[in-house]
C-alpha cells in the first residue's frame, strides 16, 4: 500500500452492529443538549457538551467508514440537530408560555465589540415582580438615552428563556419541527450506510482467532507430542 493511503479497519460484525446501535441513539442526546442550551445559565455547559457529543459520534462513525463524506455529513447533520432542536424548543416554549410584559430600562452600559460599542440594558418589570435575565442587548436597547424608558417584551414566567421582542414571529415553528425531523432522519441514514459498509468490510476480510506465539500448548497437545516421539 502506498505511503499516506488509508484503509478501513475491518471490525467484526458484532462490533459494527454495536457501534451502529450506539450512534443511532445519539440524536436523543443531541436534542437534550439543544434544549439545555436555550437557557443562558446553561448555555456554556451545553456548548461544551454539544461539541464533545458531535465529535465523539463522528469518531464512532468513522471507525467503520473513514471516507471524508462521513466526517462532513456527521458534522453538518449533528450541528443541525443540536441547534435546530434548541431553536424549536425556544420558539415553542415562548409561544405557549410567553407573556407580554412592560419593563423599564433602569440603566445602560456599553462593551466593546468588533464593529463598535455594544449597548447593554438592565431591565425591571414595572409591576415590581422579579425578572430573570434582566440584562439584554438589542430589543430597544440602542443607547444611553434609553435609560428610564419603558418597553414591552415577551417574558418567560418560568425564567428559563431570555426575554424576546413582543412582536416575535413564531409562524415558522412547524417548518423548524419538520427540519429537525429531517436532520434526525439523515443522521439515521448515515448510520445505516456506515453500518452497511462496515458489515461488507467484515465479510470481505474475515479474521480467524489465532493463538499467540508465546502461548503454552494445552495438556492434550503435549500428550499427543509425547506419543509421536515414542
Amino acid at each position: 500500500m502506498a505511503p499516506g493511503s488509508r484503509k478501513n479497519v475491518a471490525w467484526p460484525p458484532h462490533v459494527v452492529r454495536r457501534l451502529a446501535r450506539t450512534v443511532a441513539l445519539v440524536p436523543l442526546l443531541m436534542v437534550g443538549i439543544g434544549v439545555l442550551g436555550t437557557s443562558p445559565d446553561w448555555f456554556p455547559a451545553a456548548l461544551i457538551l454539544g461539541v464533545l457529543t458531535v465529535a465523539l459520534a463522528i469518531a464512532v462513525l468513522m471507525a467503520t467508514e473513514t471516507k471524508g463524506w462521513v466526517f462532513f455529513a456527521g458534522l453538518i447533520i449533528g450541528l443541525a440537530v443540536v441547534l435546530g432542536s434548541g431553536l424549536v424548543f425556544q420558539a415553542a416554549l415562548m409561544q405557549s408560555r410567553g407573556q407580554r410584559t412592560e419593563v423599564r430600562i433602569t440603566s445602560v452600559y456599553t462593551t466593546k465589540g468588533k464593529t463598535g460599542r455594544i449597548y447593554h440594558c438592565r431591565l425591571k418589570r414595572t409591576d415590581g415582580r422579579p425578572m430573570d435575565h434582566a440584562d439584554i442587548v438589542g430589543m430597544g436597547c440602542n443607547g444611553t438615552e434609553d435609560a428610564g424608558t419603558t418597553e414591552h417584551l415577551l417574558v418567560d414566567p418560568s425564567g428559563w428563556l431570555d426575554p424576546q421582542p413582543a412582536d416575535a414571529d413564531f409562524s415558522s415553528l412547524p417548518v423548524g419541527v419538520v427540519g429537525v425531523g429531517v436532520a434526525i432522519g439523515l443522521w439515521e441514514l448515515t448510520v445505516w450506510q456506515t453500518r452497511r459498509i462496515g458489515l461488507r468490510e467484515a465479510a470481505a476480510n474475515p479474521t480467524a482467532p489465532s493463538r499467540p506465539s508465546g502461548a503454552k500448548p494445552s495438556p492434550d497437545n503435549r500428550s499427543k507430542k509425547k506419543r509421536k516421539r515414542r
